[in-house]
């Protein structure tokens, strides 16, 4: 458990459960029955992330409120939109006068001209649905679930995380348990015991503190560090719950190769492992030269060591002020406004690239075998690796298509590591999806060779 962190001064009394789906049409009906019967749970959202089957029609015929995406645009995004659904329906709720509505009847009207009863409604905010989000496979242990909801609702919990028993057929790579673990531990100094666990009841204070979201299978780890450093309680509760366990096949292999390239990618995000460090008061300021004229009294001369000393120079601290250290990070990131990047280059961003020629470094990024732009901590990253390695790299893969950018980072991380092994069961061209994949799985391999 980590160390309690602000409780806010009302607690949610209701849950609404949020249930990421695909292709789940055979399980989906008794994981939303067997959600409802946990108490404080009064609604069911189930998002159908791109399915090809009956998902949503079986959904909707249990009477859970169904949203659905055309295409699959994995878990993080799924969970987004059954949260913002919850928001709606809350609004929507208000809107109706909520449970605090009532009328006031009298045999008279209260104004001229009006014959009818005029309605009263609360016009306090309510506290917000807490937040249970769940698997789809889960089936009738949906209802295990319950002692989460007990520890945000009663016990004071911001995250709730369930610590799930061992799971039967399950197998696969433990360096993604691994790699979670010591990633959130790095960041926040907890250690969790199942820090992919995706069962999680968690309030909407917190959930909105921790957004946005570390896209797919990063997600876990993302909430848990966002939560943490923002100082929440997040805790893990045993939970007996149950669901289709990933293999040890082909399938299986892919799947968990994708997930611990989605960690390490939302543990590389800088404001996840560098957290921002405020500089104390008394800190050295940078060092200036000046003219022994605008020294001060008796200043103290620098030692060099030597006997070339120019005595008619002195070192002196001089602050810069606000205005020239935002101006100077301002003139950089001009300069540097013409790279491929999705979004502005934030003061440490722009400070990390340094010396780095903006028309070389956006040459080298627009040579590579890329579709879309790179986030500005990709950049950052990137521009400190051989840029004409990973263009040969992406060149020679066997894929149709040009690759994410999210693609091309990972790939950069793992360029030590050879080309990877296409299993007989796989027919080039690949997916860039594909490949990527298959390169985390083969640096996994080294590894653990």
């Amino acid at each position: 458990m980590s160390a309690a962190g602000p409780l806010t001064a009302h607690r949610p009394e209701r849950v609404a459960v949020v249930i990421p789906a695909k292709n789940e049409a055979e399980r989906i009906e008794a994981t939303i029955a067997s959600a409802r019967g946990i108490p404080g749970v009064d609604l069911v959202v189930v998002v159908d992330d791109g399915s090809s089957d009956a998902t949503s029609a079986v959904a909707m015929g249990a009477d859970a409120l169904v949203v659905r995406h055309k295409t699959n645009r994995g878990k993080a995004a799924a969970m987004a939109t059954g949260a913002q659904m919850v928001a709606i329906q809350e609004g929507a709720e208000r809107a109706d006068g909520g449970e605090s509505f009532s009328e006031e009847l009298h045999a008279e009207p209260r104004s001229p001209g009006h014959t009818g009863p005029l309605p009263v409604i609360d016009a306090s905010d309510p506290v917000p649905r807490a937040l249970l989000f769940l698997d789809a496979d889960m089936g009738e242990t949906a209802a295990a679930a319950q002692p989460l909801v007990e520890a945000v609702l009663g016990e004071g919990v911001d995250m709730a995380i369930a610590l799930l028993p061992p799971q039967p057929g399950a197998g696969g790579m433990g360096v993604v348990v691994r790699t979670a673990r010591r990633g959130i531990e790095r960041a926040t100094g907890w250690e969790a015991a199942q820090p992919l666990s995706g069962t999680r009841c968690i309030t909407r204070e917190t959930w909105q503190a921790c957004q946005p979201l570390a896209p797919g299978w990063g997600v876990e780890t993302s909430l848990t560090i966002d939560a943490l450093t923002a100082g929440f309680w997040v805790k893990e509760v045993p939970a007996e719950l149950h669901h289709r366990a990933t293999g040890n096949d082909l399938r299986g292999r892919l799947h968990r190769a994708a997930q611990l390239r989605d960690v390490l990618r939302a543990l590389a995000r800088k404001r996840h492992l560098s957290p921002e460090i405020e500089e104390e008061e008394d800190a050295p300021a940078p060092l200036r030269e000046l003219p022994s004229a605008e020294s001060p009294p008796e200043p103290a001369p620098l030692p060099t060591g030597g006997d070339d000393h120019d005595e008619a120079k002195v070192w002196t601290v001089v602050p810069e002020s606000a205005e020239e250290v935002a101006g100077r990070a301002e003139r950089r990131r001009i300069t540097l406004a013409d790279l491929p990047v999705d979004g502005e280059l934030s003061d440490d961003e722009t400070r990390a690239l340094g010396d780095v020629d903006p028309a070389e470094l956006d040459a080298r990024l627009r040579a590579l075998r890329v579709e879309g732009d790179f986030a500005p901590d990709d950049v950052v990253y990137l521009a400190g690796i051989d840029l004409e390695q990973l263009a040969a790299r992406l060149a020679a893969a066997p894929v149709e298509g040009r690759f994410a950018p999210a693609h091309a980072v990972i790939i950069a991380s793992h360029l030590q590591v050879g080309e990877p092994e296409i299993p007989e069961t796989l027919t080039a061209p690949l997916t860039p999806e594909e490949y990527t994949s298959l390169v985390v799985h083969a640096a996994v391999d080294a590894g653990n060779a």
